[in-house]
């Protein structure tokens, strides 16, 4: 579903008390909002957020069709954490289940990221509250442990979960053999997300088998994404220039990781002239990068895959 993020306006205090006046939302924030929240409310929220320091707060309304379904905000911390900020975000009840909070985290924190010199992000759900859980978790979010006994609401002592999402810089260097099983485990783990689903199961054990080809794997040249010292993306290579297998964790994707790994690998090749088999939800993938189809899907033992090639010229969106 289509959604905007944008400033607040005082014309959005309506929209903004329908949803907020809600105790299913209210039960997974803090304290200290009015319940039923009034329009009045409303509207002072919105004017301190207009007069917040524009460098400590970045709050943001979660429009669809420019009506305010929900907010979204990541504020500074002080002193030695200036430069770490808390992420909090509500949305109404009717757009949930529908990726829109997932989205949104993914593009106000990569904003935060680009335009400021903040360093983590982090946010700290109830533990007891699945879903916002599974967005920090969809949204890139590491989980760094359960703060016991952390809150009290509604009289409940309760856990909260630590989420924090850093501007680590993606390290990419070549594997070596010790480095393939985990590689090989990260490709199984993203093709039964992404791939299997298209797949007969002819073509899914072939992939299996492929991936436990000794020989083959011992010919081609394997490049690893790293933050810190967690495996998060791979790119292989093989004879002569063709991409034989591609594939970013599914909770690192849309974060530019793959773009990274492929424009380091074309760094060790002075024809710029690549080749692959790419999978049916690859194809926009290999798109973004350069690359454009030479013929039409195929099937071969299994395998949907559209031949593509990409010759020279520069990527152009985020992987």
């Amino acid at each position: 579903m289509e959604f905007d993020l944008r400033a607040w306006r005082e014309s959005d205090a309506k929209d903004l008390a329908a949803a907020l006046s809600n105790p299913k939302i209210l039960n997974n924030l803090r304290d200290g909002i009015p319940y039923p929240y009034t329009e009045r409310d409303a509207a002072s929220y919105i004017a301190a957020i207009q007069s917040a320091a524009p460098n400590t707060t970045f709050a943001y309304a979660i429009t669809i069709e420019d009506r305010a379904v929900g907010s979204i905000g990541v504020f500074r911390q002080g002193n030695i954490h200036a430069q770490t900020a808390e992420l909090g975000y509500y949305l109404a009840e009717e757009y949930w289940g529908k990726g829109i909070m997932t989205e949104a985290v993914r593009r106000l924190c990569k904003r935060i990221f680009a335009e400021t010199d903040i360093l983590r992000i982090y946010a700290e759900p109830f533990s007891y509250n699945a879903g916002s859980r599974r967005v920090l978790e969809k949204a890139g979010f590491r989980f760094e442990g359960l703060l016991r006994c952390n809150a009290v609401k509604h009289g409940r002592v309760e856990d909260m979960a630590l989420y924090a999402l850093t501007r680590c810089a993606t390290r990419i260097k070549r594997l070596s053999p010790d480095e393939l099983p985990e590689a090989i485990s990260l490709m199984w783990e993203v093709f039964c997300r992404f791939e299997a689903p298209v797949y007969l199961q002819e073509g899914i054990d072939e992939f299996r088998a492929s991936l436990d080809n000794a020989e083959r794997n011992a010919r081609m040249h394997y490049y690893g994404a790293y933050e810190e010292d967690t495996l998060i993306g791979v790119l292989a290579m093989r004879a002569p220039q063709h991409i034989g297998y591609f594939f970013v964790r599914e909770d690192c994707q849309r974060r530019g990781i793959g773009k990274k790994l492929f424009e380091t690998m074309r760094m060790d090749y002075t024809v710029q002239e690549f080749t692959v088999n790419a999978a049916p939800y690859a194809v926009g993938i290999y798109r973004r990068l350069g690359f454009v189809p030479t013929d039409t899907e195929k099937i071969t033992n299994g395998i949907r895959y559209t031949p593509m090639r990409f010759a020279g010229g520069n990527s152009d969106g985020v992987v």
